[in-house]
């Protein structure tokens, strides 16, 4: 009872506020539209600060892994806290021959040295001055750029080319039986008496690292990037097929899918728009409301600039997803738009003294409550360690909030303008068509006992009668009744058993057009390089190489790592590691590997010894304290190795719960390293994070509404949104869209969007006038709101249709869970929501507990004293 007592007492609160409200906007409508708008314009002047981040390191893995910590701390040990640029390139033959033939060998050397050497930017810069190297300061010898490709075989010369091209297989296969040489030569093709030895590749790929510190490498990217046009390298090698793809070019291609698609964005807003104006009334002069309907941009644009703002002024990052807030918001905005202007032809019908005040007394609560579930929603998924999804709920919370303000501030008073529209000495005629339609819809004007004009309600719209005439009669019949909960509970189970085997993942040629020539890029690694071997890194931590025992530890670690069958090769790959050639630098300069460890260390990098090639290309592989030429302590080491298997995030987590269950036994301390490590374990721990981000948005949801509403409603909307939520995750696989960090935000936001479609239509079963009879007040509360939900629900669908028409599979997957999202929102909305809560109402009664009037069943005895109240 006190709950109860105390609901009533805020929600009694919260109306008079609103009809207050109401009241000022009737007496100062363009006041409330300047003062809104200014607020928006004063946020956004912030906008200015949001970056938009394209690295999906930093956009698609939890802050808080395993695996992110290792990158971390990869990158502050061994890149010098500098953020990795890539630039590759794919390089085949012209004529679709082998790529091993000295002809084409020289171009491909001609075009290192161009990209190496040669191309210096305006500003003086080249790649020297951009790229990872090794210094004095930090590892005890200045070194060229640290650069591993294929043509080190041929020392990056011309000259170190064979003439045979059967004298350059032999040193291919050379190689190939230390280390696996399929990490660089793609379409690899085999002799057919010997399946180990390699008479051909079809494609070869350069690979190339940039540090990226300030805008001046982006600039320089940027040159490169203009220096390496597909024309371009046409025209300086004409024997070779070259697809390039650098960070900054791919950056470049997830911005242009927001520019490709925006005319979709903006294409459905106006689609919305349009059907809102068929909405709000017929199309004639003297009662269209086209120009109020176009109020709905500008609702967007500033409820926009007020989120981003907010945002700008902390520097936040968003992602593309931001984009798509627009849109949701126009679809969602509608909804309470129409909800509103519901409200506003009730109180003009009842012929209220103060309509605008009788309009938000009641509509602004029924607002209020879809608004302020759906930003409690958004803010909740605010908390996700995902940072894609944050900025992104974040955005949404501040939007949606600041629109609810919008639909109760700005909207209502241009409703009121727009029906003071023949006030205007220009709009007389607009003004005496309207006087005669309504004299027609009068009669002769009949008039009252009081001299008052009686108010002839409007024919029904074609939706109404649909309601009227087949949805009620159908859902006042018990079997009717029985039969939806049946089909409700059995389609939700189906669904969450189904959905509970899709598959897991993000691939990256989703987040760029599907035009893109990135999409080209990596199809056609993914066709020539089918071996996928991928550069794994054991970085020690904590080991005294002094020690035998210790190093015996690692050797042994090594050795386990080497048996592991997808593993290609020896730990150090074709070259051997640092350790290694150290220790027998030591040994042939009479030196113990173990008491002596860390003398003549910097004389070891200068040195040539390393397979006869320079010992300073191992300096980045060690991070230490060197002091007079020895290096004292060791912080961080690194070892690379090859291994192979299938690219499937699931397999590539088995390889690393694998390899650290090894380090684990070894004792060492340490971890392993690779880019794909991050995005395997986000995948394996997506449904983890997906039904426990689901569960603490549904419980504060439910908290919001229980707030404001009874407690039946509260349970039948949240079991209503859990179903909601189980038809998403099996419909979600039936329409082959993975599991991924995209699907996780729009299921986040899925919980936010259905739950306004149950909310008005709780409302209006929970003030209805009818409270004894279950089934007349079900009636009543879907003729009161249900046309209302229906149109809003068949608007915002229209507008997402067109979302199926977008360039990438990233919006492709918004526009398939929105539509689920609406099509299941309204269906539960409309049918299962109403039929709970008759059957609700029905066992109270049965059971004697009261006509569960939606404040919390106070039975007979109160039922009694509210008669005689109602005498008194």
């Amino acid at each position: 009872m006190f709950v109860t007592s105390a609901r009533d007492r805020l929600l009694t609160s919260a109306s008079n506020r609103f009809g207050d409200l109401g009241d000022f906007i009737e007496r100062r409508p363009w006041v409330v539209i300047l003062m809104s708008t200014l607020m928006a314009i004063l946020f956004g002047m912030g906008a200015g600060g949001v970056v938009l981040e394209t690295e999906g390191v930093y956009l698609w893995i939890p802050t808080t892994s395993e695996t992110y910590t290792n990158f971390l701390s990869y990158n502050d040990a061994f890149q010098a806290g500098a953020k990795l640029n890539f630039l590759n390139f794919i390089v085949s033959a012209e004529d679709g021959g082998s790529v091993l033939r000295k002809d084409l060998l020289v171009e491909v050397v001609d075009l290192h040295h161009n990209v190496t050497v040669d191309f210096v930017s305006p500003k003086g810069e080249s790649f020297q001055d951009h790229c990872f190297k090794s210094s004095v300061a930090l590892h005890g010898v200045d070194s060229p750029c640290e650069q591993t490709t294929f043509l080190q075989l041929f020392d990056y010369t011309d000259a170190g080319i064979p003439a045979a091209e059967a004298d350059i297989l032999a040193a291919v296969n050379t190689a190939n039986s230390v280390s696996s040489v399929a990490s660089s030569l793609g379409g690899l093709t085999y002799s057919d008496s010997d399946q180990t030895a390699i008479t051909g590749a079809s494609t070869m790929i350069m690979a190339y690292a940039l540090k990226n510190l300030d805008a001046s490498q982006i600039d320089y990217e940027t040159y490169i990037v203009e220096q390496t046009l597909p024309e371009t390298l046409k025209e300086l090698y004409p024997k070779l097929t070259i697809q390039r793809l650098s960070s900054v070019a791919f950056d470049e291609e997830v911005k242009k899918l927001v520019v490709d698609d925006m005319p979709l964005f903006m294409g459905a807003i106006y689609i919305i728009i349009i059907f809102l104006a068929l909405t709000f009334g017929p199309l004639t002069r003297a009662k269209n409301r086209v120009l109020l309907s176009f109020v709905a941009l500008p609702q967007v644009i500033l409820s926009l600039m007020f989120a981003t703002g907010c945002q700008g002024f902390f520097g936040a990052k968003i992602s593309t997803l931001n984009f798509l807030i627009g849109f949701i918001l126009a679809g969602v905005g509608v909804d309470d738009m129409i909800v509103v202007e519901e409200f506003y032809a009730r109180a003009r019908a009842k012929n209220s003294k103060s309509v605008m005040r009788d309009t938000l007394s009641e509509g602004g609560m029924a607002v209020f409550l879809t608004s302020f579930t759906a930003v409690v929603a958004f803010l909740v998924g605010a908390f996700v360690d995902l940072p894609a999804v944050r900025s992104f709920c974040v955005c949404a919370g501040l939007a949606f909030g600041f629109n609810f303000v919008m639909n109760v501030t700005f909207f209502p008073a241009f409703l009121l303008l727009d029906e003071r529209r023949c006030c205007f000495p220009s709009c007389c005629s607009c003004c005496v068509g309207r006087a005669h339609e309504e004299e027609g819809q009068n009669g002769d004007g009949d008039e009252d006992k009081e001299g008052e004009v009686v108010v002839v309600e409007k024919p029904p719209s074609l939706v109404q009668s649909f309601f009227k005439n087949v949805i009620c009669p159908a859902l006042e019949k018990p079997p009717v009744q029985a039969l939806v909960m049946i089909v409700t509970f059995g389609a939700a189970v189906g669904s969450l058993v189904y959905g509970l085997d899709i598959d897991v993942g993000l691939s990256v040629t989703e987040v760029v057009p599907d035009s893109s020539y990135a999409v080209t890029f990596f199809d056609t690694l993914e066709e020539k390089f089918t071996s996928q071997v991928k550069i794994m890194c054991f970085s020690a931590e904590g080991i005294d190489f002094s020690s035998s025992t210790d190093v015996g530890k690692l050797t042994e670690l090594f050795d386990d790592i080497e048996v592991i069958p997808t593993v290609l090769g020896r730990v150090g790959r074709y070259s051997g590691h640092w350790l290694l050639h150290y220790q027998a630098y030591l040994t042939n300069n009479g030196l113990d590997p173990y008491t002596d460890f860390g003398k003549s260390y910097v004389d070891f990098l200068e040195s040539s010894t390393c397979n006869s090639m320079p010992c300073d290309v191992y300096a980045m592989d060690v991070r230490g304290v060197i002091e007079s030429g020895e290096l004292k302590s060791v912080a961080q080491s690194r070892f690379f190795f090859e291994e192979i298997s299938p690219t499937e995030t699931s397999e590539v987590w088995k390889v690393y719960k694998e390899l650290k269950s090894l380090q684990t036994s070894s004792g060492l301390g340490g971890y392993y390293f690779i880019e794909l490590f991050m995005y395997a374990e986000n995948d394996s721990l997506m449904f983890m994070y997906l039904f426990r981000s689901l569960g603490v948005t549904l419980v504060a949801v439910a908290t919001a509404m229980f707030i404001f509403t009874d407690t039946a409603s509260t349970i039948y909307i949240t079991l209503c949104v859990c179903c909601i939520d189980c038809h998403l995750l099996g419909f979600a696989r039936v329409w082959d869209t993975r599991l991924n960090s995209v699907l996780f935000t729009t299921f986040i936001m899925s919980v936010g969007l259905s739950v306004d479609y149950c909310v008005h239509i709780a409302h209006a079963y929970v003030h209805a006038e009818e409270k004894t009879d279950p089934t007349k007040r079900l009636k009543e509360a879907l003729m009161s709101l249900g046309p209302a939900v229906f149109k809003g629900g068949f608007t915002t669908l229209l507008g997402v249709c067109l979302l199926s028409l977008a360039s990438s599979s990233v919006f492709r997957m918004f526009f398939k869970m929105l539509f689920l999202t609406v099509i299941f929102g309204v269906l539960h909305g409309v049918f299962s929501l109403p039929v709970f809560l008759c059957l609700h109402q029905k066992l109270m009664n049965r059971l004697g507990l009261g006509h569960g009037d939606g404040k919390g069943g106070r039975g007979e005895k109160a039922k009694m004293e509210e008669e005689d109240d109602s005498k008194l």
